[in-house]
């Protein structure tokens, strides 16, 4: 684009900075390419010439790259091998003509077409470790440039943005940044200290995949605003107007990459941009809306029909022009439900929230966590209801499953042990919606509660003084309640420490425990589980021992309310 700037330190290693007025700075190759250059401009035969290049900025004007090459119908191949950290990267390029990068095997860029020398973005999850990357380029005539460049990116900062001091988005943009969401209250204010506060206008762009089918935009803005989209115009509202309002536009998508354009500009007095879209068509599992940032802001990225939520992305992204870290989804389904009893479960690796019929917050865990499980119970639901599952992925690995299990009477529903293996849930308006077990075998009814073990219970959360109760307990398997293990111990305020030792074959095993609140677990005196706080919730760890003996502590302590502790390991 003209409006930005770039500054070039050439030599044996080449820094280019993508200089924006909010101080964006790409990072681009600084290693050297191997180049091949062309006579002709479909990369076809032996190269004419062939050297390497120190970056991939080039301004050949109306002439050649060098000796035995034409001005014009010419193409060029560079190659190198580059170290990637794995995540999503922006690709910055721009071409006069044609243009086609690779990473490894993988064609992110492809516009293999006579172009303009103007900018443009691509995102794209590329893998942990060296990649061979691989840039094609073709001059038809008239001026040759080529520049290519790429970021690693994290989330929120999806929408390219210019900002003018007029109100007809023309000349050059005072400035030029990223933008998380279309979602802003300005109020009497302006969007930066460069831009007015009235008599403004603001040109937003972006490309991002969609699913095949309607999608309906919405724009609520004080004062313009128009949508394009592949260069199509949605939704024409380009008018003084005050909120509230809210203006919309249809159209039919394919499946496939599409370019998003927002204009707006502002008149005067309050100031404010509003723009998100829906997908119309009939969904038959869940509507994964799925958000460039962790706060379900703006327009989603993508919308599309999931199966279940049962998701591992490891350190990737939904799809691959998303960022692999700091996302957000919102899942939504309205099932019927059989009459009875449910227990919720979910496993996260970040954040997720519940709702049921849109105003019952019943899981709340909206904060960093390692692929922990978590389950609700029992919620007695008969007909139709509508959930809502909320989740955000922060850094690393990207988790995230939610399932129930159904019990149809109290009776039922007090045999069912909680269990941390997902099952998958039947399909909407099916007699009885329940949990699936992953293998006949492993029935949720199964699990066991080692034991026996030593209890030594203490008035109060102080494991060092002098315990109140000394006894033997088969199992650490309790739900008290509102009660207290025995008359000498409070209803609140107590604590307890289990020792047992037990026979181990070698092996990798998975310890899980239930309370409510706090607990620690060692193994032979290595603290594996820490959860010293007041919670209810599950949290599980794998150990890998040899074979023979093995001691076990387990520390818990109750604050006040419902106590609980449970404790298992199965072998994996």
């Amino acid at each position: 684009m003209k409006t930005i700037s770039t500054t070039w330190m050439a030599g044996m290693i080449l820094v280019t900075l993508f200089a924006l007025t909010m101080g964006h700075v790409p990072a681009f190759s600084a290693n050297n390419w191997y180049a091949e250059y062309f006579a002709n401009a479909s990369l076809s035969g032996a190269p004419s010439l062939t050297r390497y290049e120190s970056g991939l900025h080039f301004e050949w004007g109306a002439g050649s790259p060098g000796t035995g090459i034409p001005n014009d119908n010419f193409s060029a191949r560079f190659t190198h091998d580059e170290w990637f950290e794995g995540g999503t990267y922006r690709f910055s390029y721009r071409s006069d003509d044609g243009i086609r990068l690779w990473v490894g095997d993988a064609l992110i860029i492809d516009d293999w077409r006579d172009r303009a020398d103007t900018w443009t973005i691509v995102d794209h999850y590329v893998a942990p470790g060296t990649q061979r990357v691989r840039v094609e380029y073709f001059e038809r005539g008239g001026t040759a440039a080529l520049q290519v460049g790429w970021e690693k990116v994290s989330g929120g900062a999806v929408w390219h943005a210019d900002y003018y001091t007029n109100r007809t988005l023309s000349g050059s943009p005072v400035l030029t940044r990223y933008d998380a969401a279309i979602d802003f209250d300005w109020g009497n204010g302006s969007p930066d200290a460069a831009v007015p506060a009235d008599n403004f206008s603001v040109r937003w762009s972006r490309t991002l995949g969609f699913e095949v089918g309607t999608y309906r935009f919405y724009a609520s803005c004080d004062d313009g605003v128009r949508i394009y989209v592949d260069g199509k115009l949605v939704l024409d509202a380009w008018q003084n107007q005050k909120l509230p309002n809210t203006r919309s536009g249809d159209i039919a998508l394919g499946a496939g990459q599409h370019t998003v354009v927002v204009e707006y500009y502002e008149e005067g007095g309050v100031a404010s941009a509003h723009v998100w879209w829906n997908r119309l068509d009939v969904l038959k599992g869940w509507e994964g809306r799925y958000f460039d940032n962790r706060d379900l802001r703006g327009g989603p990225g993508l919308i599309r029909d999931d199966a279940e939520i049962n998701f591992d992305w490891g350190q990737g992204a939904p799809v691959s022009w998303m960022p692999s870290d700091n996302f957000s989804v919102q899942w939504t389904r309205t099932i019927n439900f059989a009459p009875g009893l449910y227990r919720f479960n979910t496993r996260s690796d970040d954040g997720m929230r519940l709702w049921i019929d849109d105003t019952m917050l019943h899981m709340d865990y909206w904060s960093p966590q390692d692929n922990v499980w978590r389950y609700q119970d029992w919620h007695y639901l008969s007909g139709t209801h509508t959930l809502r599952v909320e989740y955000f992925e922060a850094a690393g690995n990207a988790r995230m499953q939610f399932w129930w299990n159904y019990a149809a009477t109290v009776e039922a529903a007090r045999a069912m042990a909680p269990s941390p293996d997902y099952g998958f849930v039947s399909a909407p308006g099916s007699a009885a919606p329940v949990s699936r077990t992953p293998a006949p075998s492993t029935p949720q009814t199964s699990v066991q509660y080692p034991g026996p073990w030593q209890g030594e219970y203490f008035d109060g959360h102080d494991l060092s003084k002098t315990p109140v109760l000394l006894r033997t307990d088969e199992a650490i398997n309790f739900d008290w309640k509102l009660g207290s293990p025995a008359t000498e111990i409070p209803m609140n305020q107590f604590a307890v420490r289990w020792t047992g030792t037990f026979a181990f074959e070698a092996g990798r095993y998975r310890f899980t425990t239930t309370t409510d609140d706090g607990v620690r677990v060692y193994v032979n005196d290595r603290l594996v589980i820490n959860s010293w706080r007041p919670m209810r919730g599950t949290r599980y760890v794998t150990v890998t021992l040899p074979e023979g003996n093995a001691t076990i502590r387990v520390e818990y302590f109750e604050q006040t309310g419902a106590a609980m502790a449970r404790l298992s390991w199965r072998k994996l």
